[in-house]
């Protein structure tokens, strides 16, 4: 009997205690419930993102190597795509030859001129002459054919815009259509080809001339004899070659484009035997240096924060805690952005802040979303 009214005063004790202790379960939660949403409040959320830099070329011509592919890390200066450059080539070749041509010029002139060397000048100078002829009626023939592509161009230009214009009134049929854009790309690019050969053509014959002109100089001298003057003038040719020679390896190595960080190749954007005109994004990188994100908050802060405060970066994914810069805050209000991430948005007008990542690793990824703790 004892043990029966023993056991059920345990009972209503038990019974008080599980109360008592549920309350104060209750109690703690909804406190620290309130505490987290007031920390939850001073996180700002924003996307992360990166630089993007388009790598263009400064030259027209065919791509002849991809060296990278989408997604493959590179080093500063490492070599991404190489044009054609067998004109080029040919360039530098010549150059050397020049300067080679001056300094036997200026030993020559030095050793005094014999007849069978006067005999040489002449033939060169014939040949140069015939070099020169040949140029011009290549010149002519480069005119014709610059003449008939703008022709060309503006013929089939028109043909696409009319054809465009009866395609978009539901006139004339997609496969017209495609035809005529086809027929005016085509057009484009053989105009483009015909002005750089008539450049090119215009540059050679003016080689020619000089040469020529040189050589003719250089026969005279020859049969005429040579003074100190002629001696100086030979040393400056010589350096002027050199000169040109430098010019055209500084011309020839844009043919091929190279990193200018180090970084993330996003996409190639061309491939082998297309042709990359000048400043046609060729490949695009991304800087993952330099990693930030922009976060939006209410005027009230405004007063709290500054340039160069540092800040904490979070992400619900990664159990570590980044080291931020806040490296711009917007001087204009807005009205919050659609595309805005937050956990609660009470205010409709905010300010921009642009936060940089300062100690950002390989698991942080551009795109991801994380928090921003201001320390406020």
């Amino acid at each position: 009997m004892n043990a029966i009214k023993l056991l059920q005063r345990f009972k209503k004790i038990d019974v008080k205690y599980l109360f008592g202790v549920g309350i104060l379960t209750l109690i703690f939660y909804f406190i620290g419930d309130y505490i987290l949403s007031k920390k939850e409040d001073k996180i700002y959320y924003g996307v992360l993102e990166v630089d993007k830099l388009n790598i263009s070329s400064e030259l027209l011509g065919k791509i002849e190597t991809v060296y990278v592919k989408d997604g493959e890390f590179v080093k500063k200066e490492q070599k991404l795509i190489s044009i054609n450059d067998k004109e080029n080539k040919l360039k530098i070749e010549n150059s050397e030859i020049s300067v080679k041509s001056s300094e036997n010029q200026l030993q020559k002139t030095l050793d005094g001129t014999r007849e069978e060397q006067i005999s040489s000048q002449k033939e060169i100078v014939k040949q140069l002459e015939s070099q020169v002829n040949q140029g011009k009626q290549n010149l002519v023939a480069l005119t014709s054919a610059y003449k008939f592509a703008i022709s060309n161009f503006e013929n089939k230009k028109k043909i696409y815009f009319d054809t465009k214009d009866l395609f978009e009134k539901k006139f004339e049929s997609q496969y017209a259509f495609d035809i005529a854009k086809l027929n005016f790309e085509n057009a484009q690019n053989q105009f483009t080809i015909a002005q750089n050969n008539l450049e090119n053509g215009n540059q050679n014959l003016v080689a020619l001339h000089a040469q020529k002109n040189s050589a003719e100089d250089n026969l005279r001298y020859m049969i005429n004899g040579f003074s100190v003057r002629d001696i100086e003038a030979d040393k400056l040719k010589i350096a002027s070659s050199q000169k040109n020679l430098e010019l055209t390896k500084i011309y020839a190595e844009k043919n091929n484009l190279v990193a200018p960080i180090d970084g993330i190749v996003e996409t190639v954007n061309l491939k082998i035997g297309e042709v990359i005109s000048p400043g046609v994004a060729a490949i695009t990188m991304l800087d993952n240096s330099n990693i930030w994100t922009k976060i939006y908050i209410p005027e009230k802060l405004l007063p709290s924060v500054k340039l160069g405060q540092k800040v904490k970066l979070n992400s619900d994914f990664i159990d570590k805690e980044y080291a931020g810069e806040i490296i711009y805050i917007s001087s204009d209000s807005e009205f919050t952005p659609m595309n805005i991430v937050t956990k609660k948005d009470r205010l409709k007008l905010v300010y921009e802040l642009k936060v940089k990542l300062l100690n950002g690793d390989d698991k942080l990824k551009s795109g991801m979303l994380v928090g921003v703790d201001l320390g406020l």
